[in-house]
């Protein structure tokens, strides 16, 4: 059986070396149109504030890792046509411009997701840039060390969005946040967690503009952005980062179930619900959200792997493995804030169909350990749930300072999620009590509590 993979990312990196390992006569090859494999995106911010310094360590796998596993990889390769029929692919070598047809039995697509690039006017001025791909960071950390660049404006409040704000303030920078939306990472925490960063930021002199949208860009030599028009404003910019948020990058496969915004809708198993020999894995394909039991797209890596060894083992022969829904399960740390949520929050949750009749939630701030321990920290932590049957929705988590992060508590409340678990069985699992760690009611047994009128405190 020969399978052919188009993208070798998280995805596509992840299906390939799982396969070989389940499977080792598989005949895989494997075409990328970038000049690199593997790269954790995640970490541009990091590299671009200066947490290290040589950026090897962003990629996990290698080009020669794979062939050296006897897959055939075939790097700066595009495939710019797809036949499901005639079960066969188009690749464009985009050093020499050659094309050539290439045949399969299965094809796996893990072509990933792209920046969103609005039609602003003067959207193609030089220093407008966008964050994906190694190319992106390299060119980014270029304009950080570049003492000419004085104005970054980063347009998108979104998780991309924040960390390079915060990675450019790092270099001294004068930086402005530019969002359409009236709160900073609104899909994932509600304002009782977004209120307090937006604070910490603006006390760190980030220049703070929620609320306004982008209207166009403006030059003062005819080829480099100078300032970026909103309807609200004129903000001077030596540079500007498009961190707008991903779409699928799925034009390629036609004819298939998808999303509204071009996710393509698959099995258990990642097959395409149209086509049997398609597999979808990663950021392009939409599965079932735990929370909603409905399709809905996320672009996280971990799911993106996760993907990649389900079809591996069902193309295998193995059917014991099958993707079991997802909840969205993500973390971000900037301005020293530790934040992780999972799930539905109260806004999204409001505006689910099937869930804004009958859902409710509950916050709570307490300190992780008891009072009397010499060092204990506050700790912001939220549910959403369905007030008919306490079912478990949603939850966020907050703290400040490394010694007082909590975010790993995620896990469990997303397999809680996975597993439709209610508030009183969350409650009454075997959790720990240490006065090192936390309480004897802790943030999240207390927070039950208080959802069933069992607030001892008050």
């Amino acid at each position: 059986m020969k399978i052919i993979s188009i993208g070798a990312n998280h995805a596509g990196t992840s299906f390939l070396r799982t396969m070989k390992k389940v499977s080792p006569d598989a005949q895989l090859v494997a075409y990328d149109r970038n000049t690199d494999i593997s790269f954790l995106g995640c970490g541009i911010a990091l590299w671009v504030g200066g947490e290290f310094s040589n950026p090897d360590g962003l990629f996990y796998s290698s080009v020669e890792e794979l062939q050296n596993m006897g897959i055939d990889v075939k790097i700066s390769h595009e495939v710019i046509e797809v036949n499901r029929q005639e079960k066969y692919v188009v690749v464009k070598n985009l050093n020499t411009g050659e094309t050539f047809k290439d045949s399969y039995d299965k094809l796996v697509y893990a072509g990933g997701t792209w920046p969103i690039i609005p039609p602003f006017e003067n959207v193609n001025l030089e220093n407008i840039l966008v964050s994906k791909i190694f190319a992106h960071a390299k060119e980014i950390k270029a304009k950080a060390e570049d003492k000419s660049v004085k104005n970054v404006v980063v347009i998108g409040a979104g998780y991309i969005g924040i960390e390079l704000v915060e990675a450019f303030h790092k270099y001294g920078k004068k930086v402005t946040l530019i969002d359409m939306q009236d709160r900073i990472i609104p899909n994932y925490f509600d304002e009782e967690f977004t209120k307090k960063m937006e604070f910490e930021m603006e006390h760190h002199g980030i220049n703070m503009k929620l609320g306004e949208k982008v209207q166009k860009f403006e030059t003062q030599d005819g080829k480099t952005v100078s300032a970026v028009v909103t309807d609200k404003g004129t903000y001077e910019a030596d540079l500007v980062i498009l961190a707008i948020g991903f779409k699928p990058n799925t034009e390629l496969i036609t004819d298939v179930e998808k999303t509204a915004n071009g996710a393509i809708k698959v099995d258990q198993f990642q097959r395409s619900l149209s086509d049997e020999n398609l597999y979808v894995i990663g950021d392009s394909a939409s599965m079932i959200n735990s929370a909603t039991k409905e399709y809905a797209h996320i672009a996280l890596a971990t799911n993106a792997v996760k993907t990649g060894i389900v079809a591996a083992f069902h193309l295998a022969g193995n059917e014991g493995i099958p993707f079991p829904g997802y909840s969205g399960t993500n973390a971000i740390n900037v301005f020293n804030f530790n934040y992780a949520s999972t799930g539905l929050t109260e806004v999204v949750a409001s505006k689910t169909e099937g869930i804004k009749e009958s859902y409710a939630v509950e916050y709570f701030e307490d300190n992780d350990r008891p009072e009397f321990m010499k060092h204990h920290y506050p700790v912001w932590f939220k549910i959403t749930y369905d007030k008919n049957t306490l079912r478990l929705l949603g939850a966020q988590i907050g703290s400040q300072g490394r010694a007082a992060n909590h975010t790993e508590v995620m896990y469990m409340l997303s397999l809680a999620i996975q597993q439709g678990l209610t508030l009183p069985q969350i409650a009454l699992m075997d959790y720990y009590f240490l006065p090192h760690f936390n309480k004897p009611f802790n943030f999240i047994i207390q927070t039950i509590l208080n959802t069933l009128n069992l607030n001892y405190k008050k």
